[in-house]
């Protein structure tokens, strides 16, 4: 047993028992797979309930605790991690509104909780060069429903969502007409079909297709309008913040299998190692510290944009850490192992989660120089 990330695995299993000897026991290109079963085992061993704060029904894993189990999974199984990711930003998201919510909103979460339903998220990831908050969906109020109209793509969990949580523009409410709200949608619901999108096999096992909804039917208490419950923004940019944490946490995860690998390989390249793992541990400091602030109650502006530095950091020493780590496991170790040069185009994955170095440049730039923060 290495001393490599033990606290991570001690942590996931802490809070998920099983589902770290399930990860362990079963090989990365089968976890990776399309139809690999990581998702289900993720449901099986109560991982949908990780960051539910105890009084609906969940773990109530610190954002601390979060980012290092998420760290331990995508270890075993980036897709699971990226995938996870999306089911906890929506959660996250849920949880926001739930603080000011009635009883029975939060009725309806606890209820998602002890079903451990999955949740797709449907925010605007898959919009090349567009912001995180610009719906790509449409609801149109009509009498006690919305009938919403739109797609998703890529959407991960497609393939085992319970509920998808959607950003739409609304119509139909009078002088909130072209507002934001978050939508709570069923998978079950008629008009909502899954096509296939996702064509390459690295990260297949996210379930990355896409959802298009055409005339969904949805009551008028899932829809929940941001000028009401959440105007200022801030439950919003709170789930964005626990993406990035943990979406970081997952691809350094990924890295460190690769460290792994050079461990066994025992090559005595120590500082091909090193350099790698510097590069590692040194963005896992980065992301616990904007953890604990976060645990600590910050929220808004200065933690957002010193995450999205952070991150933007990370994307570069990733690209660092598997560079030196390929070098040292050397040619053979690449020909004869398919999960080196699976791990490697994995951790380039990266870059695309929004949102992007370039759209985020401007805005960052301007924040330092003394402007408010726009998340785009």
């Amino acid at each position: 047993m290495t001393a490599l990330m033990v606290r991570e695995r001690e942590i996931l299993q802490t809070y998920i028992p099983g589902l770290l000897d399930y990860l362990d026991r079963t090989p990365l290109l089968e976890l990776e797979s399309r139809d690999g079963e990581a998702i289900a085992a993720f449901r099986e061993f109560g991982g949908t309930a990780l960051i539910v704060p105890k009084s609906l029904g969940g773990l109530g894993a610190t954002a601390l605790d979060a980012v290092r189990a998420q760290r331990a999974i995508g270890s075993r199984s980036p897709s699971l991690g990226a995938a996870t990711t999306m089911h906890h930003l929506s959660i996250a998201s849920l949880n926001e509104f739930a603080q000011g919510a009635t009883e029975d909103d939060r009725a309806l979460i606890a209820s998602l909780v002890e079903q451990k339903a999955v949740i797709a998220s449907g925010f605007s990831e898959g919009t090349p060069g567009g912001s995180v908050f610009v719906p790509t969906m449409k609801a149109k109020r009509v009498g006690d429903t919305y009938i919403i109209n739109g797609s998703k793509k890529p959407c991960s969990l497609s393939g085992s969502m319970d509920l998808l949580t959607a950003s739409v523009e609304v119509e139909g409410v009078g002088a909130k007409d072209g507002e934001r709200a978050v939508a709570l949608i069923p998978a079950n619901l008629d008009g909502i079909t899954v096509t296939r999108f996702w064509d390459t096999p690295i990260l297949a096992g996210a379930q990355s297709d896409e959802v298009v909804l055409q005339d969904v039917e949805v009551p008028a208490d899932f829809v929940l309008l941001n000028s009401d419950d959440d105007p200022d923004g801030v439950h919003e940019m709170t789930g964005y913040l626990w993406f990035g944490m943990l979406i970081t946490a997952n691809y350094l995860g990924g890295a460190t299998m690769l460290l792994e690998k050079l461990l066994e390989a025992d090559k005595g390249d120590f500082e091909g190692y090193t350099r790698a793992a510097a590069e590692i541990e040194n963005s896992m400091a980065a992301i616990e510290s904007v953890a604990r602030a976060f645990d600590d109650g910050e929220r808004g502006q200065d933690i957002s944009a010193r995450l999205l530095f952070c991150r933007i950091a990370i994307r570069d020493a990733l690209v660092r850490a598997s560079s030196a780590a390929m070098e040292s496991l050397g040619g053979i170790g690449f020909i004869k192992s398919p999960e080196i040069g699976y791990l490697a185009g994995a951790l380039q994955a990266f870059a695309f989660h929004p949102p992007s170095r370039r759209a985020i440049s401007e805005t960052l730039t301007k924040y330092h120089g003394g402007d408010e923060f726009a998340f785009v």
